[in-house]
């Protein structure tokens, strides 16, 4: 299901935190690690700051969804 999302902008919610991320899922692992680029920290609709390329820990995602618009 994640994979089919590759190559598509997604928001990602992380265990423990208040703020998601927006980026370009660019690729993801077994293990559900996940690798974004152009990724920007939201807070609600407010852009907090621009990231750049990440890569998030599986264990630590809660919520992937497709980013409309």
């Amino acid at each position: 299901m994640v994979k089919s999302m590759v190559g598509k902008i997604v928001r990602v919610e992380m265990k423990g935190e208040e703020n998601q991320l927006v980026g370009k899922l660019e690729g993801v692992d077994d293990y559900m690690n996940l690798y974004l680029t152009n990724a920007t920290e939201y807070k609600g609709e407010e852009k907090i700051r621009s990231l750049g390329e990440v890569v998030l820990r599986g264990n630590n995602v809660v919520l992937i969804q497709p980013q409309e618009g």
